[in-house]
């Protein structure tokens, strides 16, 4: 429900002219760094892919902050990663049994995935990097700032772990298309808002997701039952 609140804002004509993309990307992305959550609920915490993205999405986000021009005088990272472990990671891992299996990567990398998501990190990181040197703040115009350069930090490490093929993921590679895809369509809709990349790019990032979508399902169709998630 609080990843939800800025497209809820956006539904009911609450964001300001120019925080439209902003409101409706900022769900996405920050949705898909901490969609691993749904995966282990769904899964009884059976999902070792659910629980490894869970990580990747924070270290995309954490990792995004140190991109910021001026970080916030408050700004404590040792302490904040330490808090994310214990109170979002810790608390899941504990309640798994074979807690050592969290710690294998069972990887494939795919020959089509993982060249199209390093492809699109590389623009990606770029756009992180920029939208990170406008941050001077969390709060006015700048937070908006901060918002897009988790999107491209997250949005790209995510789209490389997909690519990389861990065993039983099939859901990964459509939940990062199916965010990229919403994201590029905000961009489309709203091309002059504060920190959109525009039609083209956001146009480009549609076309990138129906191409991630469609070969991560060719590849599962080859081996259906090493894709499946546990039962």
């Amino acid at each position: 429900m609080a990843m939800s609140h800025s497209v809820v804002s956006l539904a009911l004509g609450h964001a300001g002219p120019g925080e439209r993309f902003g409101s409706g990307a900022v769900t996405a992305w920050k949705l898909l760094a901490v969609g691993g959550v749904f995966g282990i609920w769904w899964t009884g915490g059976r999902s070792v892919v659910a629980f490894q993205s869970l990580v990747v999405g924070w270290v995309g986000w954490l990792g995004s902050e140190r991109l910021y021009a001026v970080a916030p005088p408050d700004e404590t990272p040792v302490a904040s990663a330490i808090t994310t472990v214990i109170l979002w990671l810790l608390p899941l891992a504990l309640l798994r049994p074979h807690r050592r299996q969290l710690l294998r990567l069972d990887l494939r990398p795919s020959a089509i995935l993982l060249p199209l998501a390093l492809v699109a990190a590389v623009p990606l990181s770029i756009y992180a990097v920029r939208q990170g040197g406008l941050v001077t703040e969390l709060t006015g115009p700048s937070k908006f700032y901060y918002s897009a350069c988790g999107l491209g930090a997250v949005l790209a490490v995510q789209a490389i772990y997909a690519g990389l093929r861990p065993r039983r993921s099939r859901w990964l590679p459509q939940f990062v298309a199916l965010a990229a895809a919403w994201i590029g369509l905000m961009a489309v809709i709203w091309p002059h808002d504060l920190t959109s990349p525009g039609r083209a790019w956001g146009g480009a990032l549609i076309c990138w997701a129906l191409l991630f979508a469609a070969a991560a399902e060719t590849e599962t169709r080859r081996d259906p039952e090493q894709d499946r998630l546990p039962t």
